[in-house]
């Protein structure tokens, strides 16, 4: 696991996310994303899929250069896929679409900007301790 000491939280919102690289080092289970050649945001990758599937539906937002597609959003869709998962919120719906069948990311509904909104909304709703 690598340090999050370099991480400018304040930043994320700046970085689009269609400009950025994902790279995974199966090896060491981490997830790695660069802007410009840099490491702006890691995650592990052996106690949960959260950022690899937040990734995931990024990647298949039809407009993916619009302004809300950025790293602090991808950072909060890893977020409500966490809590979701661990505190058991039951809005895979939601997150994934309807059509998903649990194995395929082809099967996921791209996400747009007013599904993630409510996705947030109503995890909050459901768990006030939840930290996204």
């Amino acid at each position: 696991m690598k340090p999050t000491t370099y991480i400018d939280w304040d930043n994320l919102q700046n970085i689009p996310f269609f400009l950025c690289t994902v790279k995974e080092d199966v090896e060491n289970e981490d997830i790695d994303v660069y802007y410009n050649g840099e490491l702006v945001l890691h995650d592990y990758n052996h106690c949960g899929y959260y950022l690899y599937t937040a990734i995931r539906l990024f990647a298949r937002i039809k407009r993916i250069t619009l302004e809300w597609v950025n790293l602090k959003n991808l950072w909060i869709l890893r977020n409500c896929i966490r809590e979701n998962h661990n505190h058991c919120i039951g809005v895979e719906h939601l997150i994934y679409g309807s059509h998903f069948d649990g194995k395929n990311y082809d099967t996921i509904t791209p996400l747009t900007q007013r599904r993630f909104d409510y996705l947030c909304k109503r995890i909050r709703k459901l768990d006030p301790y939840a930290t996204l």
